[in-house]
């Protein structure tokens, strides 16, 4: 990567860098969580392919384009993401361009992944709110400019879904966290499997506003049409 853009990007205000309320869940604080639940950000769970997909956690699925003939961005990340070398992939690529890694790193950790399986995500720069880091551009970019549908109830995601969460009141129009959707592990109490900065698949609670299994509830979600 170019090393001025990269010095642009770390110049950003950590204050406009997404997970604005949610990066306290892997600073390294004690997480305590519900009965028979699992540690949302620390308990790796066997990864979760897609039917057909026979990936798994020792292998890596090319992220060339010929991997995925016909298929939908979304189906494409489903499959990539969820193979645990590949999560190590994005992690390296994060290093790259945002330090904090994994504090406030949400969409740092999406865009990476996004980019890894052929979706364009641009890194911006120090002069504007980045689509890589921030996730109000995240969002807008995927809607506005890729022409991604928003699924307003969460009993409709798929797997590769990029979910993004109600907006941190402090910060109005920017949602406090984005991740992907995997699986449902109890859909009936909304505790879903997800991918994101906290830690390679782990469940969190999608309905929820408890701090003590995750943070912020669902708001919508974004998927290539």
């Amino acid at each position: 990567m170019n090393k001025l853009l990269r010095i642009a990007i770390l110049a950003l205000p950590l204050m406009v860098v997404a997970c604005f309320q949610e990066g306290i869940e892997t600073s390294g604080m004690p997480i305590v969580v519900r009965p028979n639940s699992g540690s949302p950000a620390r308990q790796n769970v066997a990864p979760l392919p897609r039917p057909g997909s026979t990936a798994t956690d020792t292998e890596s699925n090319s992220d060339s384009e010929t991997n995925f003939p016909m298929r939908s961005a979304n189906e494409k990340l489903a499959d990539w993401y969820s193979v645990r070398v590949n999560y190590e992939t994005v992690l390296a690529d994060v290093r790259e361009f945002y330090k904090p890694l994994r504090y406030n790193g949400c969409v740092a950790f999406l865009s990476a992944a996004l980019r890894r399986i052929g979706v364009n995500i641009p890194l911006g720069s120090g002069q504007q709110e980045s689509p890589s880091l921030v996730t109000r551009p995240f969002s807008q970019y995927l809607e506005n400019k890729l022409g991604w549908i928003r699924i307003d109830s969460a009993s409709n995601l798929k797997a590769g879904d990029v979910v993004f969460t109600r907006d941190n009141p402090s910060y109005p129009g920017y949602p406090a966290h984005t991740y992907m959707f995997q699986a449902w592990s109890r859909q009936d109490l909304g505790i879903a499997f997800v991918i994101d900065n906290q830690d390679y698949t782990h469940e969190r609670n999608i309905y929820d506003n408890d701090t003590a299994f995750n943070f912020t509830p669902y708001a919508y979600a974004l998927r290539e049409p």
